[in-house]
């Protein structure tokens, strides 16, 4: 594959995600991706025989990446106060978009279920969800919380940030984010074994 073919289906992707983060499923299409993307429809169905599932797929798999990839790098930065810096990037995300950008995670999941030919887009959804867990998991450990402790924390972490998003796009207000902000750490200051 060319390096501009490379670029034109990254953009897809890209693009696709950001159309997730904003309008859902429901909101996505080939034709919109495309000329969001700025990229050429023919190519566009050539590069995803798969259609609208495959492009979501892979802009869930993407957003997926890049949010680990965050959270890594904040976790890795400061251990004991990386928490606190993904989830003030989150918050500042939910401001600069007045509240428009949500995660592309989520929107896939909630209207997927709904519909029976879009299995890969629910299995990369449930792949982002398991590897923040994971990675989350693994850091609570080391801050010394026991294992299953640490699984349960890192899987209401991930659901007070989703509900925190849903919450402030829904009110159009900062508020239940920055209760998360102040209540998550104090939960993970707790150690349970």
């Amino acid at each position: 594959m060319s390096k501009n073919a490379s670029d034109g289906r990254q953009r897809v992707i890209e693009a696709a995600a950001s159309m997730l983060a904003m309008h859902g499923l429901q909101g996505v299409s080939i034709r919109e991706v495309t000329k969001f993307a700025k990229a050429p429809l023919g190519s566009t169905y050539h590069n995803f025989p798969g259609g609208k599932y495959q492009i979501v797929a892979e802009a869930i798999d993407w957003a997926g990446q890049q949010t680990l990839a965050r959270l890594r790098a904040c976790l890795a930065q400061d251990p004991q106060n990386g928490l606190q810096a993904f989830l003030l990037q989150w918050r500042q995300r939910l401001l600069d978009s007045q509240f428009r950008f949500g995660c592309p995670v989520v929107a896939a999941a909630i209207e997927a279920s709904q519909e029976p030919e879009a299995e890969q887009v629910t299995a990369a959804v449930s792949q982002a969800f398991s590897a923040w867990q994971r990675l989350l998991a693994e850091h609570l450990l080391t801050l010394g919380h026991g294992a299953t402790a640490a699984q349960t924390l890192a899987l209401s972490i991930i659901a007070s940030i989703e509900g925190a998003v849903a919450l402030c796009r829904g009110h159009q207000n900062i508020q239940a984010f920055d209760a998360i902000v102040e209540c998550i750490p104090l939960l993970v200051g707790r150690k349970v074994a």
